[in-house]
């Protein structure tokens, strides 16, 4: 009799399912940029700027920590950028170069304190007196990150998206 019990309370327990991690809590921890591009149209210059990570010249990540919640930036992302006009409705590239963020001086789309409102991440970074701030869609599949930033966010005659690609560390 003695072993029927301790067998059905074993069952029970063993079924007892663990609560589902909120999307704040899959998101902490190291990860590693697997890909950045951004395609930006800036209607007050009628041009548009297409950047896209260079891959083997970049090790760049951000760290998400709980308490406080904040986003460390590490490494170093080049990026290369070509600049176009629209000429009957082609992209007509007009100059090229490259450029870089640097975590060392605080560069990133990502930084400082951030939290989850409503499946966007919203990220504040208290910069001498106006707060920069930016809100990113999330798509979270395993250990791969994705965030989409809508361009128009940062000047309202901006179109286009930027997209940052993460790997879990």
């Amino acid at each position: 009799m003695l072993l029927i019990l301790l067998v059905l309370s074993c069952d029970s327990e063993s079924t007892t399912e663990l609560p589902e991690q909120t999307l704040s809590e899959k998101l902490i921890g190291q990860w590693t940029l697997t890909n950045y591009y951004s395609d930006t149209y800036f209607d007050d210059r009628n041009e548009g700027r297409i950047e896209a990570i260079v891959t083997d010249e970049t090790d760049y990540g951000i760290e998400f920590t709980d308490n406080p919640k904040m986003i460390v930036l590490t490494g170093f992302l080049r990026y290369s950028w070509d600049e176009y006009e629209i000429v009957d409705g082609q992209k007509v590239i007009t100059s090229s170069a490259s450029n870089f963020m640097d975590s060392e001086h605080g560069e990133g789309y990502h930084t400082n304190e951030w939290r989850i409102e409503n499946e966007i991440l919203i990220t504040e970074d208290p910069n001498d007196g106006d707060p920069y701030i930016s809100m990113s869609e999330i798509n979270l599949s395993g250990d791969n990150l994705k965030l989409t930033l809508d361009s128009s966010q940062f000047n309202p005659k901006n179109s286009g998206d930027i997209i940052l690609e993460y790997k879990r560390k």
